[in-house]
């Protein structure tokens, strides 16, 4: 190795080159922060797997302006390409079984559905999937899938449905309780069953009507072939115009924000220029407790100490009474065994009054039934065979039972 010399000649030792060490407080924060991150990956971890099997929704305060080039809110097209693919179209076959007329047969029908979350659960009506043997949801792209029905509530009109599906565009949920009248909102569906994707515009037009609709009712099927049943529901009205096949679409606000499932059942026939929508906090509560407990119950309408009959009772209009050769009313579908109403009420009775009152609808039923006490004994007079038959029941308490 050569020798280095300074300026006067005289030999310079070698200078062996040290490494600084790192002062101890930067080594301290450096261990930390390892610590920390092999604590967050834990954590996260964790949480995804505490997180997996459950359902996520959606619920934002506005939809991302990412297209936006001033970070302003989205132009109206933007905002409809964003929210259309949330929305599917839902087509059903199901077999109907009549002794009175024609026999068996398959009929179809056509509605609208709104994607809730990225694996495949779809918010709908109740009265879209109503009794269906086979439900095929097509997407925006033109996927095809089948559909198994996770629940429905059929007092609310409401019902989810599953598919087989992954990395959805699912919709994003508002707040229904802050809709206001007149503002703008967009329907999107499935208009007549045939036009898919169908984006119509109007305004809010009142924000808590009351309607009274019929609805083919799964649970009112029996020899008497299909029946409806009367509801009441709290819903938004709407200008926009929707049409049968949009029932169980989606009602949208200007920020592409999901306010309401379309409910296209009008409450008179000469009415034009009205749409309604099932609020989405009312659908929101009722699909969770569905896709949690496969069923919901109504705690505003469900009391502990309420009466029933112990029987199940669906209604007959008079347009299929007509149709069936019988009168319209309010029929016994089903007896519960060992129940108050067991070896009293028959399948097939119609019933005529309740303590001396007229019975022809559901609905007056309920009313006059919510006047008692469990354990009071009522007269109930019936239509059997032709005859007048009265009965003497110990009302029971209410076990979430029908009647």
């Amino acid at each position: 190795m050569s020798e280095i010399y300074n300026e006067n000649m005289v030999p310079v030792p070698e200078q062996k080159t040290e490494r600084k060490k790192k002062p101890l407080w930067i080594v301290g924060v450096m261990a930390a922060a390892a610590v920390i991150a092999l604590l967050c990956g834990y954590i996260g971890a964790r949480m995804a797997n505490e997180q997996a099997g459950k359902v996520v929704i959606q619920k934002v305060d506005t939809v991302s302006s990412q297209n936006s080039d001033d970070g302003g809110e989205v132009s109206a097209v933007e905002m409809i390409q964003t929210i259309s693919p949330t929305v599917v179209s839902i087509t059903t076959e199901k077999m109907e079984v009549s002794h009175f007329w024609f026999g068996p047969q398959i009929s179809s029908g056509a509605g609208s559905g709104v994607i809730i979350s990225e694996d495949g659960y779809i918010l709908t009506c109740a009265h879209v999937i109503s009794g269906a043997d086979n439900i095929m949801v097509t997407t925006s792209d033109g996927t095809e899938y089948q559909a198994s029905v996770v629940g429905s509530y059929e007092d609310g009109d409401i019902a989810v449905i599953k598919i087989d599906a992954e990395g959805l565009q699912a919709a994003v949920l508002g707040d229904s309780d802050q809709v206001q009248t007149g503002e703008t909102v967009y329907a999107v569906g499935n208009p007549g069953g045939t036009l898919s994707g169908t984006v119509t515009d109007g305004i809010i037009s009142a924000t808590n009507r009351t309607i009274t609709v019929a609805i083919e009712s799964e649970s009112a099927q029996s020899y008497m072939g299909n029946a409806e049943k009367t509801i009441s529901l709290e819903v938004l009205q709407t200008s926009a115009a929707v049409s049968p096949g949009n029932s169980g679409g989606g009602l949208f606000n200007s920020q592409g924000q999901l306010i309401g499932i379309v409910n296209a059942k009008s409450s008179g026939e000469s009415q034009e220029g009205l749409g309604f929508a099932i609020p989405i906090n009312t659908a929101q509560e009722i699909a969770t407790a569905l896709i949690n407990d496969g069923s919901y119950i109504d705690p505003d309408t469900v009391s502990a100490n309420s009466a029933v009959l112990d029987i199940t009772v669906m209604e007959i209009n008079s347009a299929m009474a007509q149709m069936a050769g019988r009168t319209a009313g309010v029929y016994v579908q089903s007896v519960t065994e060992n129940g108050a109403s067991d070896g009293k009420l028959e399948a097939g009775d119609r019933i005529i009054s309740f303590n001396g009152s007229v019975v022809t609808t559901i609905e007056g039923l309920s009313s006059l039934m919510a006047e008692c006490e469990p354990g009071q004994t009522a007269s109930v007079s019936v239509e059997r065979d032709g005859q007048l038959v009265t009965v003497e029941i110990v009302l029971a308490e209410n076990q979430n039972r029908t009647a």
